[in-house]
């Protein structure tokens, strides 16, 4: 995943919360409080995947994908 479509993934996921938020408000104002809540669970849910997209540590690899790493002097 390129940092491009990490930052689309993000703006999207915001976007659905604050959508989320607008509904639940509505819904709230016009009385109805059961629906209000299911969609409070589910901006809930998205706030726990949400995250800003930082940037990836490159990861070291190998031809065989066998990696040994020794400090100082074997014995």
């Amino acid at each position: 995943m390129t940092e491009r479509h990490q930052l689309i993934a993000y703006l999207a996921t915001l976007g659905a919360i604050v959508a989320l938020v607008a509904i639940g408000a509505a819904l709230a104002a016009t009385g109805k409080s059961l629906e209000a809540v299911g969609v409070a669970a589910a901006v809930t849910g998205l706030i726990g995947v949400i995250k800003i997209p930082s940037p990836r540590a490159p990861v070291g690899q190998t031809d065989t994908g066998d990696v040994n790493a020794t400090s100082g002097s074997a014995k």
